[in-house]
C-alpha cells in the first residue's frame, strides 16, 4: 500500500470535501480576524464561522466578550474593507480551561560585592530568623 498525503483523503467523499471546505473558510476568517482585531483580543477569541453574514466568535471569558462587543462596529468596518460580507458580530463565551503559557522564571544573581556585603552582615548579626534567612540565601547563591 502506498502512502498518500492526508489532503488527498479530504476529497474522497462529498462529506469530507464539504468539511475540508468549511475548515478552510473558518481558517481564512480567523486570519482576517487576527489582522483586524487588537492583538490581545485576537488571541483570546476564535472564529466559529460565518452564518447568514454574521461572524460568530468564541471568547475565552466574559470580559473579552464584552470588549469585542464594544469594538464590534469598528471591527465590522475593517472586515468590510477587506471584502468580507459581514453585517454583524456575535460573541459567545466559551471558557478556555487550558493553563496559560508559563513565563520563564527569572534567575537573578547577586554580584560579588553584594554577596560579600550580605556575608559580612550575616556575620555581625546575632542568631535570629534574619540571620538564618541570609545564610540560606548565601547557600543558594553559592550553588
Amino acid at each position: 500500500m502506498s502512502a498518500r498525503k492526508l489532503q488527498s483523503y479530504f476529497g474522497a467523499t462529498a462529506t469530507l470535501a464539504a468539511l475540508a471546505g468549511q475548515a478552510e473558510r473558518v481558517r481564512a476568517l480567523q486570519q482576517h480576524w487576527e489582522q483586524v482585531a487588537p492583538s490581545p483580543l485576537a488571541q483570546m477569541c476564535k472564529v466559529s464561522g460565518l452564518q447568514d453574514q454574521v461572524l460568530v466568535l468564541y471568547a475565552n471569558n466574559g470580559a473579552i466578550a464584552a470588549k469585542v462587543r464594544q469594538l464590534a462596529p469598528t471591527m465590522l468596518d475593517k472586515l468590510k474593507k477587506r471584502g468580507l460580507e459581514v453585517t454583524a458580530i456575535q460573541v459567545r463565551v466559551q471558557a478556555c480551561f487550558l493553563a496559560p503559557e508559563q513565563k520563564p522564571i527569572k534567575t537573578l544573581r547577586l554580584g560579588s560585592a553584594g554577596v560579600e556585603s550580605l556575608r559580612q552582615l550575616a556575620g555581625r548579626l546575632e542568631a535570629s530568623p534574619l540571620k538564618q534567612a541570609l545564610e540560606r540565601l548565601l547557600e543558594r547563591h553559592a550553588k
